[in-house]
């Protein structure tokens, strides 16, 4: 009885830890189960309204090489706009087309500055936020959800502020702003960008190379406000006035109002809150006579903010920030022991080492691609981050009181950001710097957990073999990848084409990538998906025309292959006559080969094969010329075991009629194409009749942008495949379209179910 008594008591040593791992994980279900649905402006969406909102707070960005100030307003009503009278707003609102939006962003162009906490009334284009239609891309939606903010107000008018405002805020931000410009005057542009995230919180004017080349080497939470800045500052404050021998009952409460203060006028992010709450029970703890718990206050931290917002779970700040207070209060201390000397540097190692291992499942999801030199390279920057936050507040201080003083005690930051961005740049070209993984199935993140959890509970017991083995073990589990027969994915680029191949050899191949209503598709869509597919090298990549909406994503991959992570080895256009060489065409085959990539050509007859996988071209002959590009597509027939698929380009006219012939001679009577990429996006001037009736596919998949101007895909075509009896499947519907074959199965998925 005394051993379970013992062991019992043991359980109840962190009751708050337990009661927050279980309110953790009964969020978890809940969203699980019951997915919180994302709103929909539905036919407000684009329309211009007025509002009247709260202004929680505000900020300016760079768009478009324009300063634009960038206001969230929260209590939103739409009203009148013919009303002029302020005071008659709230009486004459009508009934709210945007009833389930909390929060609104609004991109300001007129009107002058108003003030935190005032209510205004602002007219503007309303849009909602770009919602992920691939696996890997961003979805700013979804973000924005969590943050309660559900749409943006696009070149707003501020017509009118009320006269009351939020004073405390108002003045928090004033001092950002005071300090925002002595930082400017004190530090050289790019020094003072990245002195205004870590010191202000203020990213917006981040360079976005800085900002890239930080996130690729792991370093990019030093950005942000966490709890090191909220150690220094806080405890600057406490000793501070410990020094003017403040009584403790006076210095305590004063120090964690003056740090959640500084906590508002940076914004308040997740990480920061978490440090403020923590950093406030830890002080506080030696006034009520408690012994402070690192892994109790992070519980109370996590409870509140959940208890705010329960979608938190899915924000990657969140899931950062207390995984690393995780890994430091259980991991690492059993990391220490098993290095073997323990020196000092070792246990810096140990607590890098061990934040690295707990927050890898988060990279991954997120990130998709792992900097293994972060563990070391956080040995060298986060020593010297306290300097630099240490050096931004010495020089805000001195240049608020004699302004060309602030410059020179802005040289130390200088010197380290210098050295920063010379250990990022060296670290990146250290061959097996980037690691790109892919996102990690829901299985095999759960097995990883465990093991973490049954090595920080039981490792001190083993020998150091076992205990290096088992985090080995729980380290290859979740970045092992298994490729199971053949998948053909046609992401979603919008009015264009992008057609991923994998098989079960490793094989990866890309046919096109564009798009002519998507801006810089080749970052924001397709590089994104390869990343999460875990696709680091490409083993082809075809091109079948040189229309826009089929090569300028590719282009984007090619000219960006050196920082973007993803090598092309070989690049395939269509081997037709020196007339049908475009500009264009010659422009990428130059790119191409400057780039160390293998540029061949294809024509009929050439053929493929890579394991299991056959890929057969039908079109274009040797040496065509055509006066049109769409003519001289590229169309490409895979085969894979008893699945087959036929991939058209934007083939039409002569075209499709040479293509056909060639279909009646190698495919056997009555026998289906399994899967159809229908030709230009669904055209009713291809894919006919005659053409249908010798692949008669099982599966035509459509790639065509939302609400296009061509009205693609045209409603004669749609009738023609129900016609012989195709199931259609369509990105501009439901996002990025999957097939996998496996075991003698075919299985369909849209990414936007």
């Amino acid at each position: 009885m005394g051993g379970l008594w013992r062991k019992w008591r043991l359980n109840l040593r962190r009751p708050v830890c337990i009661i927050g791992l279980a309110f953790l994980v009964i969020i978890i279900i809940y969203l699980y189960c019951n997915p919180l649905p994302v709103v929909s402006l539905d036919k407000a969406d684009g329309s211009t309204l007025t509002l009247t909102g709260q202004v929680e707070k505000k900020e300016y960005r760079i768009s478009n090489e324009q300063k634009v100030l960038v206001i969230y307003l929260k209590e939103i009503q739409v009203v009148n706009p013919q009303k002029t009278n302020y005071q008659t707003i709230d009486s004459q609102a009508s009934e709210s087309q945007l009833s389930d939006v909390e929060g609104i962003i609004c991109y300001i162009m007129e009107g002058q500055e108003p003030k935190t906490g005032s209510f205004v009334r602002v007219c503007g284009k309303v849009r909602s936020f770009a919602e992920a239609t691939n696996p890997g891309e961003f979805d700013a939606r979804r973000y924005y959800q969590i943050l309660n903010y559900q749409a943006r107000l696009q070149n707003g008018t501020i017509l009118e502020e009320s006269v009351n405002y939020d004073r405390f805020k108002e003045g928090l931000y004033q001092i950002k702003e005071y300090l925002a410009g002595l930082i400017d005057v004190c530090y050289e542009e790019g020094d003072a960008s990245v002195m205004k995230a870590m010191l202000l919180g203020e990213k917006s004017g981040l360079d976005e190379d800085t900002k890239q080349l930080y996130q690729l080497n792991g370093v990019i939470h030093i950005l942000s406000i966490s709890g090191l800045h909220i150690s220094i500052i806080g405890m600057g404050f406490y000793k501070l006035f410990d020094k003017f021998k403040l009584p403790k009952l006076i210095n305590i409460p004063l120090s964690i109002c003056l740090i959640y203060c500084y906590g508002i006028m940076c914004g308040m992010s997740v990480s920061a809150f978490r440090a403020i709450v923590m950093f406030g029970l830890h002080i506080a703890a030696g006034l009520f006579g408690r012994t402070y718990d690192m892994l109790t206050a992070m519980a109370v931290a996590g409870i509140l903010l959940l208890t705010g917002q329960p979608l938190y779970v899915r924000h990657s700040g969140f899931l950062f920030s207390f995984g690393a207070i995780l890994a430091i209060g259980l991991l690492r201390p059993v990391v220490e022991e098993m290095l073997i000397g323990g020196t000092k540097l070792e246990k810096l190692m140990s607590t890098s080492l061990s934040i690295s291992i707990v927050t890898l499942p988060v990279y991954l999801c997120f990130y998709y691609e792992y900097p293994l030199y972060s563990v070391f390279l956080n040995l060298i920057i986060i020593p010297g981050t306290s300097l630099i936050v240490s050096d931004g507040l010495l020089t805000c201080a001195i240049a608020a009181c004699f302004l060309p003083l602030g410059k020179y005690a802005a040289l130390p930051a200088h010197i380290l950001f210098s050295f920063y961005e010379i250990c990022c740049k060296l670290a990146i070209q250290i061959p097996g710097s980037r690691n790109i993984i892919g996102a990690p199935d829901t299985w095999q993140i759960l097995i990883f957990i465990l093991i973490i959890c049954i090595a920080a509970l039981c490792g001190r017991k083993w020998s150091r073999l076992n205990f290096w083995q088992f985090i080995l073990l729980a380290l290859l589990c979740i970045t092992l990848r298994f490729q199971e027969g053949l998948q053909i994915t046609l992401i979603d680029v919008g009015q264009g084409d992008s057609i991923y191949i994998a098989d079960d050899r490793g094989g990866r191949f890309l046919i096109d990538g564009g798009s002519s209503n998507k801006s810089d598709v080749g970052t924001y869509q397709i590089l994104p998906y390869l990343k999460e597919e875990g696709a680091d090298t490409l083993t082809a990549v075809f091109v079948t025309h040189m229309d826009s909406d089929h090569y300028n994503g590719i282009s984007t991959l090619i000219e960006d292959m050196d920082k973007n992570g993803v090598i092309i080895e070989n690049l395939i256009l269509p081997d037709v006559g020196e007339q049908s060489r475009s500009v264009e065409y010659h422009e990428l085959e130059s790119l191409a080969v400057k780039k160390g990539i293998n540029v061949q050509y294809i024509h009929v007859g050439d053929v493929l094969r890579h394991g299991k996988l056959k890929l057969t071209c039908l079109h274009p002959s040797a040496g065509e010329d055509t006066g049109d590009t769409n003519a001289s597509s590229t169309v490409l027939y895979l085969e894979y075991d008893d699945f087959t698929a036929l991939f058209t380009g934007d083939l039409e006219g002569e075209g499709e009629k040479a293509v056909k012939s060639r279909l009646e001679k190698i495919i056997p009577d009555r026998k289906r194409v399994t899967m159809l990429k229908v030709a230009h996006h669904g055209s009713r001037n291809s894919t006919g009749e005659g053409f249908l009736d010798v692949i008669s596919p099982q599966i035509a998949v459509i790639s065509a942008g939302r609400d296009n101007r061509y009205g693609h895909p045209h409603e004669e075509l749609l009738f023609r495949l129900e016609d012989c009896g195709s199931r259609i499947f369509q990105t501009n519907i439901g996002g990025a379209v999957t097939v996998t074959y496996r075991n003698g199965r075919v299985k369909v998925e849209c990414f936007c179910r």
